[in-house]
């Protein structure tokens, strides 16, 4: 059973780092490149606004992508959702590589910016819940060991996404990259879809979800059935928000915070951000492992408590201007609390719900807790920041309120298996109900 579960593992986490390379790259060209380029009418301030806006919208697709995705894949399975998110991710990212600029086609630049974004948000919606299931349900004991796998993949792409600006920065005069060259690493995704493709095409269904479906037969109205008791719909959104906001203030608003307050070089800033995800990839399945052996209610709550108390030292280390500080910032502010709480959720979200419901409830809270956490957290930043004169302090401040937000969800979750009293993040244990914890 090992043997299948690390080879859908694979299969599943190569496509992940893909689509989210594609998603993590319209957020590192938003913070460098599109102000300049669908936005020159505004101010630097008001330009980075309205760039980290278009940001947001992807994230507010991904709710309806988590709703129409996480229906379908509990109606007629979790591999043909996964080939059509892929697709629909390669889209949109390779329109944004060919998509005229504001100085080309004026207003309309902007306005079909924001339609391939919400393009991206709708594939991802449903991307993260289908691969968590993917790992989930095909009978492994180590469940947040093999999930967060998937974890190490969306910081894969997050390096790759890095890696390519780093490289152009390097190589190219500010004239090239703002000219022609930002849109190579949207392109080459045609390439990397391909591949994916190629790979999941002979992925198995999960056992799990075909011996349900054949004995059961499917839910009718998933999503209505997971709203019904939405207590841990609600818990995961909290988790979520706690999570999710520190994290892309640290891999996305830094990025403009580092280059137009600071004065830092773009290529210094990167970097950090790279190593910092390099970090992360490697330590997740530590994490999950943890999660598995000490519970993962405890992982996400210590997890959290870390990620708060890091938030002023962070910003502190990074005021200093000096490079080596802010990879150190940098680093913790990714791989520490915000990583160890993203490499249990594959496993501790779907934890909480049965077979029948799993991809529609899970994708509803995760991905609303996702619109707040990750779209509005640098467009909410950006605005604290000009707030405050372009001091950190208010951005922090608002780091540490979700992060116990977060903590909140873990307190509100109930993670029962039917007929049991146990929570069934207990290593060893798998839900069996097709309901939500009440």
């Amino acid at each position: 059973m090992a043997t299948l579960t690390g080879r859908v593992t694979t299969a599943v986490s190569i496509g992940t780092v893909i689509e989210w390379y594609d998603f993590f790259l319209y957020g590192t060209a938003a913070a460098l490149v599109f102000p300049q380029l669908f936005f020159p009418a505004a101010d630097s301030v008001v330009g980075s606004l309205l760039s980290f806006a278009t940001f947001a919208t992807g994230f507010a697709a991904r709710p309806l992508g988590g709703v129409l995705f996480g229906h379908l894949g509990d109606r007629v399975g979790r591999k043909k959702v996964l080939v059509v998110t892929l697709i629909m991710m390669g889209i949109a990212t390779v329109g944004v590589g060919v998509l005229p600029t504001y100085g080309q086609i004026g207003i309309a630049a902007p306005v079909l910016l924001v339609v391939l974004r919400i393009i991206q948000g709708l594939g991802t919606g449903g991307e993260w819940g289908g691969a968590a299931l993917m790992t989930k349900e095909n009978g492994s004991s180590r469940p947040g060991f093999w999930g967060a796998f998937l974890s190490s993949a969306v910081f894969a792409g997050l390096i790759l996404g890095s890696l390519a600006y780093t490289a152009l920065s390097s190589v190219l005069t500010d004239d090239q990259l703002f000219g022609w060259g930002w849109r190579i690493p949207f392109v080459v995704s045609i390439l990397l879809v391909g591949v994916g493709l190629w790979i999941r095409r002979e992925l198995p269904e999960t056992a799990e979800f075909e011996q349900v479906t054949r004995v059961e037969g499917q839910e009718k109205a998933p999503v209505v059935e997971a709203l019904r008791r939405p207590r841990n719909v609600i818990a995961i959104f909290l988790m979520r928000v706690g999570q999710n906001t520190t994290f892309y203030i640290v891999s996305v608003f830094v990025l403009s915070y580092a280059t137009a307050t600071l004065g830092m070089t773009r290529s210094s800033i990167l970097m950090a951000t790279v190593v910092g995800a390099l970090v992360a990839c490697v330590l997740c399945p530590l994490y999950g492992h943890l999660g598995d052996r000490f519970g993962f209610h405890r992982v996400m709550i210590v997890a959290l408590l870390v990620q708060a108390a890091f938030v002023f030292p962070f910003f502190l280390l990074l005021d200093s201007r000096d490079v080596t500080l802010a990879v150190i910032a940098v680093t913790i502010g990714i791989a520490g609390g915000a990583a160890a709480s993203d490499a249990i959720q594959p496993a501790y979200f779907t934890s909480m719900f049965g077979t029948k419901i799993r991809f529609s409830a899970v994708s509803i809270g995760r991905e609303g807790g996702t619109v707040v956490g990750g779209g509005l957290a640098p467009l909410i930043a950006a605005g604290l920041l000009a707030w405050q004169g372009g001091e950190p302090w208010a951005v922090a401040g608002w780091m540490v309120v979700t992060s116990l937000l977060g903590i909140g969800g873990v307190l509100l979750a109930r993670p029962l298996a039917a007929g049991r009293s146990r929570p069934i993040d207990v290593p060893g244990r798998a839900a069996t109900t097709d309901r939500a914890g009440a």
